[in-house]
């Protein structure tokens, strides 16, 4: 996966959904710097698994990106190992049974990857061995949408971030 051509295209629709954002509704930031692969072994050490290929091709081009859309936060290695991450296994834990049987989920194989600081969106992947590729799932309360990939997760945030500054253009013309 060629990510620095995804990261400019993520950073073009962020800077769309800013010029936009007359209201100052969403933070703007840049992606963190490029994790080590050193770290990234002390991440799944203590996390008692690997990481996916593409999230982990990834971190080692950004270690994270905050505000990747709206408030919604792309955990770098500081969230998989800290504070964030007891926040975000808290909402697994809120999940309901019935939701989970539903998108037929094991509660206890899901990595959080993302989250929302305001609302109850979160972002998980299922724990898969054998270096095979893991859906990325979109919770907020139930499944609301499931990408085949990290790749194809990523790609769809750039157009909801291209989405996002079409609505806010919209609403600026009103």
């Amino acid at each position: 996966m060629e990510w620095v051509s995804e990261m400019r295209r993520m950073a073009a629709a962020k800077e769309l959904v800013r010029e936009n954002d007359v209201e100052n509704l969403w933070r703007y930031e840049m992606p963190r710097s490029p994790a080590s692969q050193d770290r990234l072994q002390e991440v799944s050490l203590a996390l008692g698994h690997g990481l996916d290929s593409e999230y982990a091709s990834f971190l080692l081009q950004a270690d994270g990106w905050p505000a990747i859309m709206q408030d919604v936060d792309l955990f770098g290695t500081e969230e998989l190992m800290g504070p964030s991450m007891d926040m975000a296994r808290e909402l697994v834990e809120t999940l309901e049974p019935e939701g989970l049987a539903n998108s037929q989920l094991d509660r206890d194989a899901l990595l959080p990857i993302a989250a929302s600081t305001t609302t109850i969106d979160f972002f998980v992947m299922p724990v898969v061995g054998g270096g095979q590729s893991a859906p990325v799932i979109w919770i907020a309360g139930a499944e609301v949408e499931r990408y085949s990939s990290f790749t194809d997760f990523f790609r769809a945030m750039i157009e909801e971030n291209i989405s996002e500054a079409g609505d806010l253009r919209s609403q600026n013309n009103h």
